[in-house]
């Protein structure tokens, strides 16, 4: 699959109606965050998933020696990643760079959303997918870092369990 291809399957940009229909199954409630506000951080287990009604989010990669911007994203956008439905920590973080009003849904609610409308869940599905698959592929995005010695054994016993 093409790079270009796989972006755009990551990044899509939600329809007017396509929100709509979000807040409506499952009741969505707006959130202001103030710029500079993060919505989550890197670590974070909070499982809230957030779609951009309005202002700009930056998503961060703050696992290397300097925090590095993924991606600005602006209305119609929403976070997540596969990890979002596994309760994995979260592997960036979140600032809003201007004012922003999101709709904010709960774990619960977007898994409802996932299993009663077919349309929108196979979007956000292939979005997560393909998040992931964007991140594992960059070799700008580090994830986690093991330090310690190549020789030691510790070292190489977590690097070897992580690799799994």
């Amino acid at each position: 699959m093409a790079a270009q291809d796989l972006n755009a399957m990551a990044f899509p940009t939600l329809t007017e109606e396509q929100i709509t229909q979000l807040a409506r199954y499952a009741g969505a409630s707006t959130k202001t965050f103030r710029a500079g506000e993060a919505l989550f951080r890197a670590g974070d287990r909070d499982p809230k998933f957030f779609v951009i009604k309005s202002g700009e989010l930056e998503i961060i990669d703050v696992t290397g020696d300097q925090p590095k911007t993924i991606r600005m994203q602006g209305p119609g956008d929403f976070t997540g990643d596969v990890g979002h439905l596994t309760g994995s920590p979260k592997v960036v973080s979140g600032i809003a760079r201007s004012d922003c009003e999101v709709y904010e849904m709960s774990e619960a609610d977007l898994r409802k959303v996932l299993n009663q409308d077919p349309q929108i869940s196979d979007l956000i599905l292939q979005a997560f997918i393909a998040r992931r698959q964007l991140m594992r592929e960059s070799p700008e995005f580090t994830g986690l870092r093991v330090i310690g010695s190549r020789y030691s054994r510790d070292t190489f016993r977590i690097r070897d369990f992580l690799a799994k």
